[in-house]
């Protein structure tokens, strides 16, 4: 089973085809519902958001062998936070983890947001800007049509709540704390063009995890949204092939990645 979880304020469409390309070929997938995270609820706190997939999962683990997460974006950032508390989850694939937000488009006044939210100031939103996560030009002018017309799109909804950036910050405080509790298979596919967080996320992520295998693969045609954009493919191909591993065990191909430290993958990889 893999639990598959949409960024903040999203509501699924951010994850493309994966989920149907993961059944078509023989896993079963759940999206959970969870409030305060997803897109249509009042922010919650980040502490519920990580019980909420608690829950999905506790049930699951009678009915199968293996448990998977897969998310995008602050998904994945949430999938650490989970995996960080338990021991029974088999393999993550992280798709452009989000552990501070400093990407090339991030406006140079975040930093007075930040000081607005921590002094309780939360009643304002963020308004999503171009190019929206995804390099496509294409893709780009159907998501603005969307946000133009006040639509939930393929990289979540046009505006963010104050109170929804407040908690997915301390959810990477808390993930940047404990990174050295994570054990379970790792796969990090990262843009470097990523709009939204720079490669330093995923570059923590890959040192200070304890995971016996740490996979990298970095994207070189597509921005933070890499289940929809230029290099999709590729994404869901990946994700499948390193799920299939994890349940079939292929420890050839295992063994030759362990071999590789990040910056040497990061090298052979692109």
């Amino acid at each position: 089973m893999t639990i598959l979880l949409p960024g903040l304020n999203g509501g699924g469409l951010e994850l493309g085809q994966l989920p149907t390309f993961l059944n078509s070929n023989g896993f079963n997938t759940v999206i959970p519902d969870i409030q305060g995270y997803l897109h249509g609820s009042p922010a919650g706190d980040f502490e519920s958001w990580i019980s909420q997939v608690h829950n999905v999962i506790d049930p699951l683990r009678k009915q199968y062998k293996t448990i998977n997460l897969a998310g995008i974006s602050m998904g994945s950032t949430l999938a650490l936070a989970v995996a960080s508390q338990r021991t029974d989850i088999s393999s993550i694939a992280l798709l452009s983890p989000v552990l501070r937000y400093d990407g090339w488009t991030v406006p140079w006044y975040r930093f007075l947001l930040d000081i607005a939210c921590n002094l309780g100031i939360r009643s304002w939103e963020y308004s999503e800007r171009e190019p929206f996560g995804i390099k496509n030009p294409d893709l780009r002018r159907r998501v603005r049509d969307k946000f133009k017309a006040h639509e939930l799109s393929e990289v979540g909804a046009p505006l963010i709540t104050a109170q929804h950036l407040y908690e997915a910050k301390g959810l990477m405080a808390y993930v940047r704390k404990n990174l050295d509790t994570i054990t379970s298979r790792l796969l990090i596919i990262q843009s470097v063009e990523d709009d939204t967080c720079s490669v330093w996320s995923a570059e923590q992520i890959l040192s200070n995890v304890k995971s016996d295998l740490r996979r990298a693969i970095w994207l070189g045609n597509s921005y933070h949204i890499v289940t929809i954009d230029n290099e999709r493919e590729i994404v869901l191909n990946e994700v499948l092939r390193f799920f299939a591993r994890g349940a079939g065990g292929n420890r050839g191909i295992d063994s030759y990645y362990n071999d590789l430290n990040p910056k040497a993958l990061r090298e052979r990889l692109l």
